[in-house]
């Protein structure tokens, strides 16, 4: 009797063991998989940081200066920040930082 419960008890044991170590491995896989995307946003960022500063700093050209602020706009439209505190990440709603910004830059321009 004794030795069936512990032959009952190992087995179960080892059922969980299983599972434990099956789930295990699906959460490295779904850590793994955040870590690429959050990769690829820090590199997407970048880019986007890289490409308004890049037209900031071309000169005091009014053109240029014009075309950054509508990147800027476009940024903000397509659901990003472009204030200095969370620049280039996703926004979940309007930021009064970003669009103070705008507005101060608008008022530049009249």
């Amino acid at each position: 009797m004794i030795d069936e419960e512990i032959l009952r008890a190992l087995a179960h044991f080892q059922e969980r063991i299983e599972e434990i170590s099956i789930r295990f491995q699906e959460l490295k896989d779904i850590t793994y998989d955040l870590y690429q995307k959050n990769e690829k946003l820090k590199a997407e960022n970048q880019q986007l940081k890289d490409l308004v500063f890049e037209r900031e700093n071309d000169g005091d050209n009014n053109i240029e200066d014009n075309q950054g602020y509508s990147n800027l706009i476009h940024l903000y439209d397509e659901g990003f920040h472009i204030c200095h505190l969370s620049f280039g990440d996703k926004r979940e709603r309007d930021c009064l930082f970003c669009i103070q910004l705008l507005e101060h830059r608008f008022d530049k321009r009249e």
